[in-house]
């Protein structure tokens, strides 16, 4: 009957345990960051896409491979998320993400993401709308040639209310 006691009470104490160490994670969630290969500590990357999109798991694999710690979840209505955040209509893409604060919409490159906690501006987020080729996400390579016909585009930030202007240039 002793040992019997014992048992128990050992087994409720690494349950206390256990659920005490889980809610502590719980709790510092968003507190977890990872450094990009420019060394820049980025928070836990949450992102949001449809099941459907493989483009959208490129670029959640482009952050992965530049050292973010990334959130991969699969919503049925990305609109959602979308007003939620939001993000403006004529900078929609096909998936969001949430680091601390700020919003990323679209395929936005990691350097973009680095400059943004760089400069840590007052805004809601970053974007890039469409989906330009050779963007993280949507590189297209052609086999008979070996060359990648990337094309030049923008990073554009938006404020809550909806104002925006160009926050960075890429070229491919």
């Amino acid at each position: 009957m002793a040992i019997k006691k014992v048992f128990i009470k050992t087994r409720f104490l690494n349950y206390l345990i256990s659920s005490g160490m889980l809610f502590a994670n719980t709790i510092n969630i968003h507190r977890i960051s990872a450094a990009t290969q420019e060394n820049i500590n980025i928070p836990k990357v949450f992102s949001y896409r449809s099941a459907s999109c493989g483009c959208c798991k490129k670029w959640i694999n482009h952050l992965r491979d530049n050292g973010l710690v990334v959130v991969d979840n699969l919503v049925e209505d990305v609109s959602v998320i979308k007003n939620q955040y939001q993000i403006p209509n004529n900078l929609r893409s096909c998936h969001s993400a949430q680091i601390n604060n700020y919003t990323i919409e679209g395929h936005v490159p990691i350097q973009s993401i680095n400059k943004l906690f760089r400069e840590k501006p007052n805004i809601n987020g970053i974007a890039v709308p469409g989906m330009p080729i050779g963007s993280p996400g949507m590189e297209m390579h052609s086999h008979e040639s070996h060359s990648h016909d990337y094309v030049n585009y923008k990073v554009v930030s938006f404020s809550k209310t909806g104002k925006t202007k160009i926050f960075d240039k890429i070229s491919p």
